[in-house]
């Protein structure tokens, strides 16, 4: 069906007159009437009852009203859409909210100041759980997938981005770990394993989170600590080392899907350094 015709229909409905529909269209007055009764003869009924500058929807033409008004909205929502696309290319990356506050934002950063203008690359940056994410990329819903654990399943791809170093915070200096409550931040199912090697067998989380920046704030309050990327502590200041800790070397990978049609963008990107100091 010809969505003009629709359009045409629509806009008599609304004047109740042909001549104004005919304005608001910029169109004769008899091509409004030609349409209309194009879009009779496709349909088999008359849609307005025609006395003099007395125009009404007839029944059939109130039951069409809602339908049309349904298919023009989805159809100029499907060219804002298609034109949208057309105009960029979207690229999605997928990370724990942790990895993004920690170093992901300032290599996305670098990744949109990398781009020339006409390539046009639209990036989404997606937080989800790292399971949630896996579906997402195993269904094509997602481009890249940013994690601390290499893949399991033979159709992803993925490549070491490299290490970095976790360390236990608090907020007061020279704290020892006893005196502390431990603030879970997840870093993954394989750190949890870890973790009870590096923390009291019964401690039990006050606070369990995937952002970096909650647990950061909450720190004093609830006389934390908890497990944070060297590197982005000593950027946020205010934070103390727990004196009887250790420190922990994690890897970051990026995965994607062995057959992406995006297989050369996404090596493109990845020549831009994510841990770059």
């Amino acid at each position: 069906m010809d969505t003009e015709l629709l359009k045409t229909f629509l806009e008599v409905s609304r004047t109740r007159h042909f001549g104004r529909a005919a304005e608001a269209l910029y169109l004769t007055q008899s091509a409004v009437s030609f349409r209309i009764r194009q879009l009779e003869n496709q349909l088999g009924v008359n849609l307005f009852t025609r006395h003099r500058n007395n125009i009404r929807l007839t029944a059939a033409g109130e039951k069409l009203l809602p339908y049309a008004e349904t298919l023009m909205n989805t159809w100029q929502a499907a060219r804002k859409e298609v034109a949208h696309t057309s105009r960029h290319n979207e690229f999605s990356i997928g990370a724990s909210a942790s990895l993004w506050e920690c170093m992901l934002n300032g290599w996305l950063g670098r990744l949109y100041q990398s781009q020339e203008p006409q390539n046009g690359l639209q990036f989404e940056a997606r937080i989800a759980q790292r399971q949630s994410l896996v579906k997402q990329l195993h269904e094509r819903q997602l481009d890249l997938l940013i994690t601390t654990e290499a893949p399991k399943m033979d159709e992803f791809s993925s490549q070491l981005l490299g290490y970095f170093t976790l360390a236990l915070y608090c907020a007061s200096p020279s704290t020892m770990k006893e005196a502390l409550n431990y603030l879970r931040l997840e870093w993954g199912p394989d750190f949890q394993q870890n973790e009870v090697g590096l923390i009291a067998a019964d401690e039990v989380p006050v606070l369990t989170t995937s952002s970096a920046e909650l647990a950061r704030q909450q720190l004093h309050a609830l006389n934390g600590c908890t497990w944070l990327p060297t590197r982005w502590a000593k950027e946020k200041g205010g934070l103390h080392t727990v004196a009887d800790s250790a420190t922990l070397s994690r890897p970051l990978y990026a995965i994607w899907l062995q057959n992406s049609d995006k297989h050369t963008l996404i090596k493109d990107l990845l020549k831009i350094d994510v841990l770059e100091e």
